[in-house]
């Protein structure tokens, strides 16, 4: 497995913070000379775009509260019996 290949597949296996995870990775691991073009591709992973599509897929969308939201539920008090 390439040095590549182990970033990409460090990344996708990240959870929330990618640049996090990256940034541990590459502390641990020592840039080759053989593979420049790896810098070129991890500042496109590492873009914050990427970490919003990827993690957050609701970011940007608006956010919408209906007009009975705080209407009180006589049905739920009645289930919890009180």
């Amino acid at each position: 497995m390439t040095l590549q290949e182990e970033v990409i597949h460090e990344i996708e296996q990240a959870s929330d913070d990618v640049l996090h995870v990256l940034l541990s990775f590459l502390r641990q691991t020592r840039l080759s000379n053989s593979e420049p073009s790896l810098l070129i591709d991890l500042a496109e992973i590492s873009s914050a775009e990427f970490t919003g599509e990827k993690h957050y897929p609701l970011r940007g969308m608006p956010l919408v509260i209906p007009e009975d939201f705080d209407a009180p539920m006589s049905d739920l008090w009645d289930a919890l019996g009180t």
